[in-house]
């Protein structure tokens, strides 16, 4: 596992990296970064070439676009420099909560390019607008927390509200995440995509639901059955929206089954990924 840093359409990007291989872009979610994949970046660094990067205003990656512009559209544009300056012809995407969301818009826009998709708790792709935004909600309250004031209880908090299992040691995380948090301009610009996100115009604009049809690769659903931010319900739905999907459900988990029980993550994305 590797850190490397690069200049993706003009913004200073932080990649977490692992293998060889065929590519599998991993997009962690909205208010993390890519840290959250450290469970997940050993195992499947051994068969695939994966990179974590810190979205758009995010992590250790750029606030905001060269022109200034924060949310959907300029996330999408990033990850789309990104993966054209890493040279992946064709890869596969794995997103997590709205990164799942910016993995599907990436899918929309260069549909030729992705292999496969692999859609996780996400609200933000297969839910209606409105649930998106009232789940958003949420999902502002329970960080701004963490951004007002980064500290290890206020990030352990945060992370045991979105999993099931209150007693996992999120140490790996944590200290990442105080000091992304802890950037000058880091809770404004979380505060300016949260408000972005949860404009009824925006959410509509940049919904994948009523396109969910027009995913035509293989595309795997993974959630974990209390997830507190995803309908488990309409994960059911949105596997028959999908005109090749699967649905996997994690018992005892969350929102971050990636993290909560990686050992079976880890297998079921790898058998996804090497079936033809």
């Amino acid at each position: 596992m590797r850190i490397r840093f690069v200049e993706a359409g003009g913004i200073h990007t932080r990649l977490i990296e692992a293998g060889e291989g065929e590519p599998l872009l991993l997009l962690h979610p909205v208010g993390f970064s890519a840290d959250v994949w450290v469970r997940n970046m050993a195992d499947l660094g051994q068969e695939f070439r994966l990179c974590a990067p810190d979205l758009l205003s995010h992590g250790f990656t750029g606030l905001s676009a060269p022109d200034g512009t924060i949310g959907h559209a300029p996330m999408v544009d990033h990850l789309a420099g990104l993966v054209d300056l890493l040279g992946f012809e064709t890869f596969s995407i794995a997103g997590s909560s709205f990164g799942a969301q910016l993995g599907a818009l990436l899918y929309l826009r260069i549909p030729e390019r992705v292999r496969k998709l692999i859609v996780v708790g996400s609200a933000s792709t297969i839910q209606p607008p409105g649930e998106v935004v009232t789940a958003l909600a949420k999902t502002r309250a329970n960080a701004m927390k963490a951004f007002a004031a980064p500290s290890w209880e206020s990030c352990a908090t945060r992370l045991s509200n979105l999993c099931f299992n209150k007693e996992l040691d999120f140490s790996p995380l944590i200290l990442s995440q105080l000091t992304a948090y802890a950037r000058a301009g880091a809770a404004e610009a979380y505060d300016r995509l949260l408000t972005a996100m949860t404009d009824p115009a925006s959410a509509a604009r940049f919904s994948v639901r009523h396109r969910l049809g027009e995913i035509a690769v293989p595309t795997l659903l993974l959630w974990g059955r209390q997830d507190p931010r995803a309908d488990l319900a309409r994960a059911v739905e949105a596997r028959g929206m999908i005109p090749n999907a699967w649905l996997e459900t994690f018992e005892q988990c969350g929102h971050l089954p990636f993290f909560e029980q990686p050992r079976r993550f880890n297998r079921i994305v790898s058998d996804f990924l090497k079936a033809d």
